[in-house]
């Protein structure tokens, strides 16, 4: 299968760099998974749940093709060939379900690209922050969809006798659709299985440690607007071997670089001294 590079783009938030969580997850190599509703954007992995029709749901029972134990149910929707008052709550109840079902869902998001200034931009905090590169051993992530409207799921599919594994599939599909003006991210997404992670109910992210037989941080690329001290942290902390890059802004486009210390730190920390100053002033 050979190996496949992404890139995870961080803020460093923390003035504290030892209690930083981006830091503290590079240093321990692990994953913090979301689930879809902790997505900024709105609509990201919201998945439009569609109901059937009356004849939809009648052909499926003339196929003997519904779950056996959701016979009952389906059954009592339909009468003379219509749905009854009490169908559309029931499908709303079984909608309820397959959201929460999706919501379970852990995702870690990552890039093709190094070098989008809109990536450095919006994830690593403008440009202060870092990227670190993924070498993906195994199974690499999925590629996101861009599309113009959300994803869809019929509901029948979650009556209808298809294996659990080709329903995860169904949910997973989904669940890499986003809106296509985010096409720039060029993104791609671990979506776990169930079996090795699942996002608890009223959570909002879980770790994941990488299997170093699997999974392996082979660089580090500082941004152009980091702070020398926190490169310094970094490269004193790494517990590993891993190639420091660094994000260099050209005329209109970003460079990314081998890390040279003569060249890309600063003899005095313009952020250190501000803290400084900071300090003084309120003494």
């Amino acid at each position: 299968m050979g190996t496949q590079n992404f890139y995870k783009f961080q803020s460093v938030k923390n003035d504290d760099l030892s209690k930083d969580d981006a830091l503290d997850a590079l240093f321990n190599s692990y994953a913090v998974f979301s689930g879809r509703k902790n997505f900024n954007d709105l609509f990201d992995s919201k998945i439009d749940i569609v109901y059937p029709t009356p004849q939809q749901v009648l052909n499926e029972i003339n196929r003997n093709n519904i779950i056996e134990k959701m016979i009952p149910i389906v059954s009592g929707w339909i009468s003379n060939g219509e749905f009854t008052p009490a169908a559309t709550q029931s499908m709303r109840e079984f909608e309820s379900i397959v959201n929460d079902d999706l919501d379970t869902y852990a995702i870690y998001c990552l890039s093709k690209y190094n070098n989008s200034n809109l990536l450095w931009a919006h994830y690593a905090n403008s440009h202060t922050g870092f990227c670190f590169e993924l070498e993906f051993s195994g199974v690499p992530p999925l590629k996101a969809t861009y599309q113009e409207h959300i994803g869809t799921i019929p509901l029948l599919d979650w009556f209808v006798k298809i294996n659990s594994s080709h329903r995860e599939d169904i949910s997973i599909e989904q669940l890499l659709v986003k809106l296509h003006y985010w096409s720039y991210e060029g993104e791609y997404r671990w979506i776990a299985q169930k079996s090795l992670v699942e996002i608890p109910k009223n959570v909002k992210i879980v770790k994941l440690k990488f299997d170093p037989n699997l999974i392996k941080t082979t660089a580090v690329i500082f941004g152009c607007r980091m702070p020398s001290c926190v490169k310094n942290f970094i490269r004193t902390n790494l517990p590993y071997k891993a190639e420091f890059q660094q994000a260099v802004a050209r005329k209109d486009y970003i460079e990314i670089v081998p890390f040279n210390e003569c060249v890309h730190l600063e003899a005095q920390c313009s952020h250190c001294v501000e803290k400084l100053n900071r300090i003084g002033a309120g003494a």
